[in-house]
């Protein structure tokens, strides 16, 4: 081998580049960015378009569907949804994978301004931005302890100090007050000054200025002239001159009340029942969110010492404590599989063979860091279990160098020369099974959608980790080998005794199983893939079922309560309080905060301007080490407790791992009609409603609050020069309030706003005796041009694909399963369907299309990587048939994986289990084309025979086989039984949201590798044997078909694989027993 022979040529320059490597990889580890999870990046575009006080049905007619009109016609648009909602539309777009976000933004932007010409004009300007996961607040802070003035206080105060840490893109508080100065007018007072409202407002905005005249000259100076009129408190205001009657002053505090309060609050926040203030902290994109969360949390203890008597904090969420958990978790179970390793190899080839074999782990780990962060990847779950992943497999390669270096310098070789040859020896089937292992994982780093961008770290990680771990193993190892390896003679060691005596017991037993295997090889076979067969129907028959991700234990858990809309603030905050007094004592529970309103509540998508109707209360419980009992089944038994209320629906939703998806049932009805749509809905809600296993059962049909409608008359209001948005403006000013400017309270500007009393403002009576003035000056009743009526107002609208459309969805109980639900829910919609509006549309997404998605990608993944796998083993062996041997131990793989699922009960998970599926089919190769090749070079270079050659191959690589298959699945025992030590604190740890998550997946893995191991041990012979006469047959009949052989050149020429030696036999292997044992099937 030709980069072998160079670097043990060069010995000092490849122990500098160790050096290099080991210093590279350290720091390029240290310096990795930590994310909790990937930071996803997929082309979804948002526009929001704000249109203040608008119904949903006027923003859908008006904006939504101009828009969507333009939208629908982009290239690459994969799905377009939008809701309208009161005062905004919202409109998502997702491209296809391939489509570059900043190409995709660009799009949606020269669409949008072919579309806004036909808004109205009083739409305010567009929000167009690029729906990033990363951007999603990082850290939550609660403020508690005194009345929310105080707390807000705080919160600004805290604000500005967090907003300016580096990396910091926005501090947001929830549940505060913010101060300003209110003028309430007073309509009957107004009216016996005959003093409109209009009138009144011009003279406030007059004095409530700051103007700059310029400047004079003096001649030694120039100083600038400054007319300061704004004003600085309630008694300033209330002083202002606005009207004389028969020379006398009348004043604002005449007809007009103005003080101090806050503005109308917009969200509250509890906890532990005690008024709260939060702030939601969030990171720029690309930022670490190590320091910036370590910046803040010494931040918050710093300001605490300034905080008033009894004021605390509390953080509710921290992604960098999830972080440090999860790395900490998962870099135990490195380390801990590393040591289980090391003992295995330290038990077969002795301590200084151990640590040769050993080194190939930090200097292939520190390679692959160095080359993710030259990558630009972060440190996350899913690259830190691929890691895992490939700790086995990296030492895969250095085993095999290893220990043949070893026997070579057995033979009797300098260990220059044993580092050599040993390694020509097999580096071809190294780099082979190496070949194979990527080319397994290589397909599904075209993961297509979320899901995609989320699992595509898996295989980049293991890609490049095992190319570094093949760098290493072909000219690190045998560099390092040819330097300090020596051979010792046997030693008589009460302990190396024991050890031999029991190497030499397996390998005897293995020769007797394979020498019964090898007389009945048809029968074997058959009876491996009955074995397969079986395993499939009896797992099928169990039931249990199918899974997207897998569940673990929650974190935190959510009770998210969704009123009709257009309820009120304090009406959604009585049942929130309802839920709390609800839930019952839990020595688990750390803390209960609540949010009512605000886009703090749940989805921001869903609040539009005022989202009073909505709430949640959040439940984080204890470390999963501090627990006594399971969070899942508290959230079961508090699930009845609450579910039942009047006046709104419920529903608990645990924190979940991985990337985001739709719930377990989700059912999308369309209909020809959309005014029969609320009806379809309503029927495929009963349907759902009467299977059992459903829970927390919701839909998105909104009717949505009533509506004041005021009706303008056009002709009388032009006749007095009026027009329908000025008496809309102003009406909206009497009610909601209208600023007339600010004042400064010393730390930033406040609003001063004029609006009617309270009592006033929510009784429109009071419309018909308000007076303002027309286009003359007269003042008039505004009941003269407008007349107002209640109406039934419009909830959200929701499209997608510019189609209105209705979702049911649900979650399952404990003990059902989504598809079977599924199932049922599809067979009644289809008994049902003659009663259903024409044109009608049941279509099942959320979790459902998720999991259809990945399973078929994931199967067009493993027969792609089957035949990349062929192809690169009928290159290695010149022929069909060994390659076929060697693939169809994939196939047995399988019967591993499905022996795992059985014996832990686990339900076959899309993601882990297909996952775990592909991963095998690179990884079980690696023996079976060892043990083939080892076979061919006996029979073509030693002469052997056919049967001699397999039992000798077998015995042989019995080691380095098991070797390879017990290294790669020790290393992902800790995670399977999840259960490691903690090389921090110097104790045992069990469990951990990370090791509880990929559990299955590394259970599978090592269920298939080891049942493969088994069967490539003794079915691939066994194949062989039965396949051996194969290739004569094959070439009697090209000869017969296109003529003899003996017209091809002899380099032309298949080696031979019928026992004969070739021409170019080398040294003859010793005498081994005759055949007794020919097969008898």
């Amino acid at each position: 081998m030709i980069v072998t022979n160079f670097s043990v040529q060069h010995r000092v320059a490849v122990f500098v580049l160790i050096l290099g490597i080991a210093l590279l990889g350290t720091f390029s580890y240290l310096t990795l960015p930590r994310e909790s999870s990937p930071d996803i990046k997929v082309p979804l575009v948002t526009i929001a378009v704000p249109w203040p006080e608008a119904s949903p049905e006027d923003v859908e007619s008006s904006v939504t569907v101009p828009l969507e009109r333009e939208l629908k016609n982009l290239k690459g648009l994969n799905e377009m949804t939008s809701v309208s909602v009161e005062g905004a539309s919202i409109i998502t777009c997702e491209f296809d994978p391939d489509i570059k976000v900043e190409d995709a933004l660009q799009k949606v932007r020269e669409k949008f301004d072919i579309a806004k010409v036909e808004f109205p004009t009083d739409v305010e300007d567009e929000t167009i931005s690029e729906l990033s996961f990363s951007e999603f607040p990082i850290m939550i802070v609660t403020l508690y302890g005194s009345e929310v003035p105080v707390l807000e206080r705080i919160a600004e105060e805290l604000e500005d100090r967090i907003e300016a840490l580096p990396g910091v893109l926005n501090v947001g508080i929830n549940g505060g007050l913010e101060p300003q100065i209110e003028i309430e007018i007073d309509p009957e007072k107004l009216e016996g000054y005959k003093l409109p409202v209009n009138d009144l407002i011009a003279k406030l905005r007059g004095e409530n200025v700051d103007v700059s005249a310029g400047g004079v000259d003096t001649g030694s100076v120039k100083p600038s002239v400054r007319i300061p009129g704004e004003f600085k408190t309630p008694e300033d205001v209330e002083s202002l001159v606005i009207h004389t009657v028969d020379g006398r002053p009348v004043y604002l505090r005449d007809v007009a009340r103005a003080y101090l309060t806050y503005k109308d609050p917009l969200s509250y926040a509890r906890r532990d029942g005690k008024p709260a203030v939060q702030l939601t902290i969030e990171k720029r994109a690309g930022a670490d969110i190590m320091p910036i969360t370590d910046a803040v949390k010494f931040g918050m203890k710093e300001a605490k010492k300034e905080f008033p008597t009894g004021v605390d904090y509390a953080i509710l969420t921290d992604e960098s404590d999830n972080i440090r958990n999860m790395i900490a978790d998962l870099e135990n179970n490195i380390l801990s599989g590393l040591v289980l390793v090391l003992l295995v190899i330290f038990f077969a080839l002795g301590l200084r063979n151990a640590l040769f074999v050993a080194l190939a782990i930090p200097l292939s780990l520190g390679m692959s860091f160095f080359i993710l962060q030259l990558m630009g990847v972060t440190l996350n779950m899913v690259v830190l279990f691929s890691l895992i992943l490939a700790q086995g497999m990296l030492v895969d390669n250095a085993i095999v160098i290893i220990e043949n270096v070893f026997r070579h310098i057995g033979l009797g070789k300098t260990p220059i020369q044993a580092a050599k040859d040993a390694t020509a020896e097999v580096a071809w089937p190294v780099i082979a099974s190496t070949a194979t292992t990527v080319g397994a994982f290589f397909p599904m780093v075209f993961w297509p959608g979320i899901m995609g961008e989320f699992m595509s770290f898996l295989p980049t990680t293991v890609i490049v980790t095992l190319v570094c771990s093949l760098f290493v193993a072909l000219v690190i190892n045998p560099t390092v080998a040819a330097v300090f390896m020596r051979f010792h003679k046997p030693t008589s060691s009460p302990l190396k005794k024991k050890v031999e005596g029991f190497g030499g017991k397996v390998i005897a037993g293995y020769e007797h199983i394979l020498r019964l295997g090898l007389r009945f090889p048809k029968s074997s076979l058959m009876g491996a893939f009955a074995l397969l067969v079986l395993t499939i129907v009896v797992y099928g028959s169990l039931g249990h079922g199918v899974e997207l991700f897998p569940e673990v234990e929650p974190k935190l858990a959510y009770v998210n309560i969704t009123a009709p809309e257009g309820t009120s603030l304090t009406k959604t905050d009585a049942l929130a309080r309802v839920v709390e007094s609800r839930i019952p004592e839990y020595d688990d529970i750390k803390g209960i905060e609540t949010t009512v309103g605000g886009t703090g509540a749940g989805n921001p998508m869903e609040g539009g301007a005022d989202a009073t109707h909505v709430a949640r209360v959040t439940l984080s419980f204890k470390d999963q080490e501090f627990r006594t009992g399971s969070p899942g089944k508290f959230l079961d038994d508090l699930r009845p407790l609450v579910k039942d209320l009047p006046g709104a629906e419920f529903e608990i939703k645990r924190q979940s791992m991985g990337p985001p998806t739709g719930p377990p049932i989700n059912v999308e009805v369309r209909v020809d009609n959309v005014a029969q749509l609320p009806e379809a809905m309503r029927k495929v809600r009963k349907i759902v409603e009467d299977i059992p296993g459903i829970i927390d059962l919701r839909d998105d049909l909104k009717t949505g609050k009533p509506e004041l409608r005021i009706s303008v008359d056009r002709q009388k209001a032009a006749l007095l020069g009026l027009n329908t948005q000025w008496i809309g403006n102003f009406v909206k000013m009497l009610l909601n309030g209208q600023r007339i400017g600010g004042y400064d309270d010393g730390r930033e500007e406040r609003d001063i706003i004029v609006r009617l009393p309270e009592a006033k403002r929510n009784d429109p009576a009071v419309l018909d005796s308000i007076r303002i003035s027309d286009a003359f000056g007269n003042a008039i009743p505004l009941s003269t041009v407008c007349t107002w009526a209640y109406v039934g107002g419009a909830g959200t609208v929701r499209h997608k694909d510019g189609e209105r459309v209705l979702t049911v969805s649900a979650d399952v109980a404990n003990g059902y399963q989504a598809q079977v639900l599924l199932q049922e829910i599809a067979a009644r919609i289809d008994a049902e369907k003659a009663t259903m509006p024409p044109g009608f549309e049941a279509r099942f997404t959320g979790e459902n299309e998720d999991q259809e998605e990945a399973s078929a990608f994931l199967m067009k993944a493993f027969m792609i990587a089957c035949l990349v796998i062929m192809f690169i083993l009928v290159l290695q062996f010149n022929g069909v048939l060994q390659a076929g041997i060697i693939l169809s131990s994939v196939i047995l793989s399988l019967v591993g994986v499905m022996v795992s699922l059985i014996v832990l009960s686990q339900p076959f998970g899309i993601i882990m289990t297909g996952v775990a599926v592909v991963a095998l089919a690179g990884v079980v190769v690696n023996n079976a084309i060892v043990m083939i090749d080892y076979i061919n070079q006996l029979r073509t270079h030693h002469g052997l025979e056919l049967y001699d050659a397999i039992v000798e191959a077998g015995k042989t690589r019995l080691r380095p086989v098991l070797l390879t298959a017990i290294t790669t699945g020790l290393g992902l025992l800790p995670m399977a039984m999840q259960f490691s030590f903690d090389f921090h604190q110097f104790k045992f740890v069990v469990g951990g949201e990370s090791s509880a998550w990929w559990a299955p997946l590394a259970t599978a893995v090592i269920f298939g590798l080891m049942i493969a191991t088994v069967l490539t041990l003794v079915l691939v012979p066994a194949a062989y044997l039965v396949t051996a006469g194969w290739s004569e047959r094959w070439r009697v009949f090209f000869k017969r078909v296109f003529g003899s052989p003996d017209e091809l050149s002899d380099d032309q020429r298949d080696p031979p694989h019928d026992g004969q030696p070739s021409a170019k036999a080398e040294d003859k292997m010793p005498t081994l027993e005759p055949d007794v044992a020919p097969a008898f099937d």
